[in-house]
This record gives structure tokens, C-alpha cells and sequence, in this order.
């Protein structure tokens, strides 16, 4: 790559930044969230009826320089008085210079609204640690004030709440996962260096498309996202299960991509999925799309499942 290519990468992607930071969506997309609702949702843990255990590696704007990577481990379960749920996630997301780490402990408590549906409240306290290091950039101007401090390491407590109403085929769900707006440079970069509170919807369904349970189900499911001073964004995701046992379709993130969705109930325990983002913003011309890996596994009695199937 000549140095020309390179710094026009990286101006590019630093106004991407930009654009994020006074967007206020500071926080990772997921294309796949629907299989894993506790990164947006706190009351969602113990809702699968099982402890449960998912990964999630996504690589975003693959082949552009600094882009995106995110990791994320979470658990949950319900505990021995079935009203109450805990979970633990694990989040890593780097961005050029800049890395974050977060540590989630949630709660839940769940109260039974008729024999087939519940209502969860979740609350979540932890904290993230945020790292920035200017120093890995090429400096073109030594005399960018930017530069004056080179190396930021940031201690941030935080804590969110959530509310999660399902049934067996359906589900919808509000949530901020973290309050607090913390201050990222507290020498200064007014209100676009604070981690902005987040707003998120979420809702599906699934519908049977056969007679037969086992033959097809159509799973529609939607995620909304809102931060003050930024323009509303939204997920829209149409899933096919083939089987009980294939699952294959696709999503449009607005303004910014649509993705092919595929997963594979290799066991009744064991489900592995694959996304791929094709890019539609004017940044698509500069990278080749985002790879999303999923992996999950539940730790329940097979008869649990065959009376209560987990689609969500």
C-alpha cells in the first residue's frame, strides 16, 4: 500500500470515527443479536430455561485498516427460585487506537403472566476500561493538539436496566444497557467524548409455516436503536428454520448494510451460526464486508427443550 492509499484510509476511517463518536453509537453492532439478547438486555438472563453459554467474534469493514473487532463471552441462567436469572458477559471491542473492555454482571426477576408468558425485569452493573494509544497512528502534523496526549486509560463503572416480556414464540424488549455517560478524554473534547446512553427495541416472533412442527417456522425479529442527538437506526431480520435443525436468512441494518444469515443445530445442545454484512453505505468501496461467528450451548435436559423449543 503507497503512502498516499495510506493516509487516505486512515483520514477515512478517522472520520468514521468522528462520525460514530458525534453519532453517539459508540456501542458494537451485532448482526446475529437475536440469538443472544443478553448484549442489549438485561432481562434476558435466565430466560432460555437453561445455563447458557455464547461467543461472538465479529470482524467489521474487513481489509480497511483499524476497523472494527469485537469479541463478546456471555452466560446466564435461572437460579433455583425459577423468578430469578443471572448472567456475566464479557465484551472486547477495538477500533483503531482505541480499545474497550467491558465486565457485566446482570440480574433478573420474572414475573409469570399466564401459562405460556412472562414479563423479566433486569438490572446490570459493571464497568468498562477504556484504552487509547495515538501513539500507533502516523502523526502527519506534530503540531495537531490531538496528539498531546498520547495514551489514555480509563476506568468507567456503569450500570442499565431492562424490561423483557416472552412467550414461546414471541418476544419484545426495552432497554439502556449503560447509563452513565462517562467522560473518555477528561482533558477535554466536549460532549463527543462521552460513552453516550443507549436506547434499544427488540421484538420477534415465530410463525409455523407447516402442519408438520418439525417442517418450516418463519422467525421476523427487529432490534431499534436510539441515542439522543442521533438519527433513529434500526435492524430488520427475516429467519427460515428448516427442520428444527437449519436456519437460513437475512437482515438490512438501515443506511449501512444487509447480511446473509446461516446456523446449524449441530446438537440439541449445540448451535453454531455465520453472518455476512454486505456493505450499502458509501463506505462499502473501501472494505469487503463484516464476518460474524457464533457459538452456543446450553446446558439443559433434552426433554426441557422438546417441551419448550428455544427459538430466541
Amino acid at each position: 500500500m503507497n503512502h498516499f492509499k495510506s493516509i487516505k484510509i486512515g483520514l477515512l476511517l478517522l472520520g468514521c470515527i468522528s462520525v460514530v463518536s458525534s453519532f453517539a453509537q459508540q456501542q458494537p453492532l451485532y448482526t446475529m443479536y437475536m440469538w443472544n439478547q443478553l448484549i442489549i438486555n438485561p432481562a434476558y438472563a435466565g430466560s432460555r430455561d437453561a445455563f447458557s453459554a455464547s461467543a461472538v467474534w465479529r470482524e467489521q469493514w474487513v481489509g480497511l485498516d483499524g476497523a472494527p473487532s469485537t469479541q463478546v463471552l456471555s452466560l446466564h441462567t435461572p437460579l433455583p427460585n425459577e423468578n430469578l436469572g443471572v448472567g456475566f458477559t464479557l465484551q472486547n471491542d477495538r477500533i483503531g487506537p482505541s480499545n474497550n473492555t467491558g465486565v457485566w454482571g446482570d440480574f433478573s426477576y420474572k414475573i409469570q403472566i399466564n401459562e405460556k408468558s412472562k414479563l423479566s425485569f433486569g438490572l446490570r452493573a459493571g464497568f468498562e476500561v477504556f484504552q487509547s494509544d495515538l501513539r500507533s497512528l502516523e502523526n502527519i502534523d506534530p503540531d495537531d493538539p490531538a496528539f498531546a496526549n498520547n495514551v489514555e486509560n480509563r476506568f468507567l463503572p456503569n450500570f442499565g436496566f431492562g424490561a423483557y416480556y416472552y412467550g414461546s414464540r414471541g418476544y419484545i424488549g426495552v432497554a439502556s444497557p449503560t447509563v452513565i455517560e462517562n467522560e473518555l478524554h477528561p482533558n477535554g473534547g466536549g460532549s463527543n467524548d462521552l460513552s453516550v446512553r443507549h436506547y434499544y427495541l427488540h421484538g420477534g416472533y415465530v410463525f409455523n409455516l407447516s402442519a408438520d412442527s418439525g417442517g418450516v417456522m418463519f422467525k421476523p425479529s427487529t432490534v431499534v436503536r436510539y441515542t439522543p442527538g442521533a438519527p433513529i437506526t434500526f435492524d430488520i431480520t427475516a429467519n427460515f428454520l428448516i427442520a428444527q435443525k437449519f436456519w437460513v436468512g437475512g437482515s438490512y441494518r438501515f443506511e449501512d448494510a444487509a447480511a446473509a444469515l446461516f446456523a446449524f443445530q449441530i446438537t440439541p445442545h449445540l448451535q453454531a451460526g455465520y453472518s455476512y454484512d454486505f456493505g450499502t453505505s458509501n463506505l462499502r468501496t473501501h472494505h469487503k464486508g463484516s464476518h460474524e461467528v457464533m457459538l452456543t450451548y446450553d446446558f439443559f435436559n433434552n426433554d426441557v427443550k422438546t417441551k419448550n423449543p428455544r427459538y430466541f
